[in-house]
């Protein structure tokens, strides 16, 4: 694997890379699981209760519709285009849109935060890059944004930037959450870093891995983050040909 302007990592990175995209695959294919069993098991508890003939038939009717509907939105989500899983490293043309408001959905059901906004502000509607490298990213920065929302503003929201520079792509993930203070800044994608209390204690296990993964690929990944206004992680992405595979 080689990006247009850079060079092959050492054999060991690249396979540590490779190690890292398969264990954020199958925690993310794990998760997913857990969570359609789990909504099955909430959406025939719902229709199961509500028919036990006295309640209203509307009502009945229309809880069996939402949940039907339900289902059918979490369905359409696990749908993957071809080609999105590590074992496939060829380089693709990525629809950045669909796949970030797919991503955004998923990790708004896992975190339980519907009411969050996804903003989105693409120069460029594609990319040329990994598949599921790119998704592996995107899957931990908006779940870090969602996880650390602030629950005290009004709005919340997360933006996904993409433009084309000189050097690649740049991506930027910008929310107007917790944020983190300034003394734990420059430890937020260190591996096994703790949060501290003031936010939900928990491995940056997922951050340095994605860290891992873009610097592997030759780009760079960095974060600006203040207490109480937010975090926005810059990931500039090297240009690949589509003929470039993760060899």
């Amino acid at each position: 694997m080689t990006p247009t302007t850079g060079r092959a990592a050492p054999d060991g990175h690249r396979l540590a890379a490779y190690v890292a995209d398969l264990e954020l695959e199958v925690d993310r294919l794990r998760k997913q699981s857990q969570y359609f069993r789990q909504a099955v098991q909430d959406a025939v508890r719902g229709i199961t209760e509500g028919a036990d003939g006295t309640a209203d038939p509307d009502a009945r009717a229309t809880a069996t519709l939402a949940a039907a509907a339900d289902l059918s939105a979490l369905l359409q989500d696990l749908r993957e285009p071809p080609g999105y899983h590590p074992a496939h490293d060829q380089v693709v043309a990525i629809a950045v849109r669909p796949l970030a408001e797919q991503v955004f959905r998923w990790q708004q059901r896992l975190a339980g935060a519907r009411d969050v906004q996804l903003r989105l502000a693409l120069e460029t509607d594609y990319v040329e890059w990994f598949p599921a490298r790119l998704r592996h990213v995107l899957d931990n920065l908006l779940s870090n944004a969602l996880r650390y929302r602030d629950p005290a503003k009004d709005e919340s929201w997360v933006q996904v930037r993409l433009r084309a520079t000189d050097t690649g792509h740049e991506l930027r993930v910008t929310d107007n959450g917790l944020g983190l203070p300034a003394a734990d800044r420059d430890q937020m994608l260190a591996l096994l870093y703790r949060s501290a209390p003031s936010r939900a204690a928990g491995p940056g296990v997922g951050l340095a891995v994605v860290r891992l993964l873009v610097e592997e690929s030759g780009g760079t990944l960095t974060v600006d983050s203040g207490e109480g206004q937010g975090t926005t992680f810059t990931v500039q992405l090297p240009p690949y040909d589509l003929n470039d595979h993760l060899g």
